[in-house]
């Protein structure tokens, strides 16, 4: 018994350096932006990051409001009291006293609506006035598709908060960041390397209200994800919304001077699939590979904080650089679907 515990105690040991040494092996990669990178904002200039109580989106907030001397940090969410509770630690932990929470929930129009309403109210009183740097469109959801979560309009959940509620939102606040006179204003998007496994039928347009079946077509050469396909298919909404709204932008005359980029925070450890039960096992094996939300969030601080003219305008990023797999993709689905789903989208909009 003696030589088979020790045998076990050996062999999980090895196990443990094993596991360590790969882990450090794939994470050397994985961006790390140098803490003195910073942007001086004024009190009145915000960058607001929808989904920013939890996750991805309330590291980034935590790392950016302690980079922008005191400026505003905005944290868009559909829970108040929790987006309150993460404004408060934010506030502690990185010592920017001008970090809030305002209401906004992207599987409802109203509540987009009401949210640019409120921005525009401010910046019609003359002691809040707010000049937008950046609007980082991060928060999402992840749900089997077999619960066929529907908005409050009746729009499959991916396609309507992922895509659709952060595109109502672009158009909603765009006018209120042009009419800014910052010379740095910028849209992110947080997608997703699962975008690979996405497709866009314009011809069925099934993704609207029912969602893509998960069945691979004879023809079809992608592999199924284990992602729900929604899901998939919002995170090529996302780069293709990114793509198109840079070219939207540099058409405006004059040309604007908002940029935009897309960004893959890589495998993550976060709360997004708080609907899937995943093995123990699993989820043991999962951690070799995945990054902590605060690694994953540095994506986001890096094309946020970066100097626009070492950056390309519409591109996805990954680990400081455009990333090749992704953007293949992109670029294969075409300019043509590419417009057509900017167009359906705007239709939507405006119902």
């Amino acid at each position: 018994m003696g030589a088979l515990t020790t045998a076990v105690g050996g062999a999980t040991i090895l196990l443990s350096v094993g596991g360590l040494l790969f882990r450090r092996r794939i994470s050397r990669n994985w961006i790390q932006v140098n803490p003195t990178v910073t942007k001086t904002l004024q009190h009145n200039e915000a960058i607001i990051i929808t989904g920013g109580n939890c996750g991805l989106g309330f590291e980034a907030a935590k790392d950016l409001a302690g980079r922008i001397g005191n400026g505003k940090i905005i944290l868009a969410c559909r829970n108040y009291e929790n987006g309150e509770s993460a404004a408060s630690m934010i506030r502690q932990s990185s010592g920017n006293a001008n970090v809030e929470c305002m209401k906004l929930d992207l599987a409802s129009c109203d509540s987009i609506r009401q949210f640019a309403l409120d921005l525009t109210k401010r910046n019609e009183d003359s002691d809040e006035q707010l000049d937008i740097s950046a609007l980082i469109c991060n928060a999402g959801v992840w749900v089997p598709m077999e619960q066929t979560q529907k908005t409050d309009e009746g729009y499959e959940v991916h396609f309507g908060v992922n895509h659709l509620g952060h595109f109502r939102l672009i158009q909603s606040i765009l006018p209120i960041m042009t009419k800014s006179k910052l010379e740095d204003k910028r849209v992110v998007l947080v997608s997703s390397s699962l975008l690979k496994s996405g497709k866009i039928d314009m011809q069925k347009r099934d993704f609207i209200h029912d969602g893509r079946s998960d069945e691979v077509d004879a023809n079809e050469t992608k592999r199924k994800s284990f992602a729900p396909t929604g899901y998939c298919d919002s995170k090529l909404m996302n780069a293709l919304t990114c793509r198109q709204l840079a070219l939207e932008l540099q058409n405006q005359q004059p040309p604007s001077n908002i940029t935009t980029y897309a960004v893959c925070p890589g495998f993550c450890k976060s709360n997004l699939g708080r609907s899937v039960n995943v093995p123990f096992f699993v989820s043991g094996i999962m951690r070799l590979f995945q990054r902590t939300s605060a690694q994953g969030a540095q994506n986001i601080v890096h094309v946020t904080m970066e100097d626009t003219e070492k950056l390309v305008s519409g591109a996805l990023y990954q680990d400081g650089k455009i990333e090749d797999g992704t953007t293949s993709v992109l670029e294969g689905v075409g300019a043509d679907v590419q417009k057509q789903l900017w167009d359906l989208s705007e239709e939507l909009s405006k119902k």
